[in-house]
Order: structure tokens, then sequence, then C-alpha cells
């Protein structure tokens, strides 16, 4: 079972409500700027435009702040992550990866303060697992269905296959360091080209997936937004 993460106290007016928002958004962009270590308290009011105290009203410790923060954009992965039902293997790898890119080229920053987090705190690297293991998760049960149709050869491991297939995409997203300007379609086509070399599917499957998949681009080409509320909070199973 998942442990209750620590997300600060809950407001019970809408202006307190509105109050801890705006601290999450101001906490946001103070970690992405000076990262976790360098962030105080006092970073977060001053952005915030509050007293210093009004912080603590909310949050008594920064990993509270910063676990908060977090949970604006884990849905907005965990979403990325969801394919259309009923599209062929290519159409269905190469929306994934694009949905996963946009993701987190619109979250690099707080990923990478998460990351910095982790190395010093299990909690948040328990937060990145979770994110690691629904996606390799989502990626072997689709390998699957494949290998159940004889698309994938039956003898490729699929939990190890996804493991290395999503490392890839991920390695990929957070080295990109022209993110901000690339050809997000293209560097998804990429990775769906290395995708289907990797399972074995044949040329005639990827030309017409990838035919498919320019039909349905528009469908894909909006960059994920941080959430702004979250149906479920951040797993942080063993943190405790």
């Amino acid at each position: 079972m998942s442990a209750q993460p620590d997300l600060g106290r809950s407001p019970v007016t809408d202006r307190g409500r509105r109050t801890r928002a705006g601290l999450v958004s101001a906490a946001r962009g103070v970690f992405e700027e000076k990262g976790f270590a360098a962030t105080r308290m006092g970073d977060v009011a001053q952005a915030a435009g509050v007293s210093h105290g009004t912080v603590y009203t909310y949050f008594e410790t920064k990993d509270e702040l910063l676990t908060a923060t977090i949970q604006q954009i884990v849905d907005a992965i965990r979403e990325s992550m969801r394919t259309p039902d009923g599209t062929d293997p290519i159409q269905r790898a190469w929306v994934a990866n694009r949905r996963y890119l946009d993701a987190y080229t619109a979250n690099a920053e707080l990923m990478r303060v998460i990351e910095e987090a982790s190395s010093a705190d299990p909690k948040f690297a328990v937060i990145l697992e979770d994110l690691r293991r629904t996606h390799t998760e989502r990626v072997s049960e689709h390998i699957s269905r494949m290998q159940a149709t004889g698309l994938v050869a039956a003898d490729l491991d699929p939990d190890d296959t996804a493991l290395a297939l999503c490392a890839m995409v991920e390695g990929y997203a957070r080295n990109w360091t022209n993110r901000v300007v690339a050809d997000l379609p293209g560097a998804a086509e990429s990775l769906t080209r290395l995708w289907a070399n990797a399972l074995g599917l044949s040329a005639e499957t990827l030309q017409a997936g990838f035919e498919n998949s320019n039909a349905t681009q528009h469908d894909v080409s909006k960059p994920a937004a941080p959430a702004e509320s979250v149906s479920a909070p951040v797993s942080l199973e063993g943190s405790r």
C-alpha cells in the first residue's frame, strides 16, 4: 500500500485554497530557478508576495512544499502514457512517444529538481520509480498483446523489453538539450523507428503506422500542461 504523502495542511476556505495554490505555483518557479537544495521557504514567500509565516501555515517543511508542487505534474506525465484503443501498433507507439516528449518538455525543469531531491531523500526517488513502473507496465502489456497476435516474436520477454524501450525514451527526453525548439513529431518518429526495429516489426507495419500517425498529429500536438488538480496523490510507497 502506498503511504500518504506529506502535502501540507489542507485549507478549509476558498481564500485559503487560493493562497495555498499561489504558494505552490510560486514554489515551482523558485525550485526550477534555484534547485531544491538552494531554495528557502523565505524565497517562496517572497515570490508569492506573502509573509514568511504564511508559508508555514500550509507547509511545515520544504519537503512538503516540493511534494505538493510535484503533485501538479504527476497526472500530466501519467496521462501522457495513455494511448487510444483500436489503433495499429506503430500508431500507438508514436502517439505514446509523442505525448511523453510533450509532457516531459512541459515539465523538464521540475523533473530535474525531483532528480536532485531524490539523490538525498528516498521518498522523492519513489515518485520517479512509480512513474517509471507505470510506463514500463503499460508498454509491457502492449508488447504482450502484439505477441498474442503474432506481430512480435514470442521469445522476447515483455517486461525486459519494455524496461529497455522506456529507458531509451526517458533518457532521450532527459538529455534532449534543444527540446524547447525541437521537432517533436520528428523526434517521436525517430524513437518509434528504434522501437519498431527492437520489436522486429515489418517495414510494411512501420510504414502503415506512420501514415496513420501523420493523419492524427493534430490530436497530440499540444504540450501537456501541468494539472490544475490531481485525482490521486503521488505514490510515496516505502518512504516511511
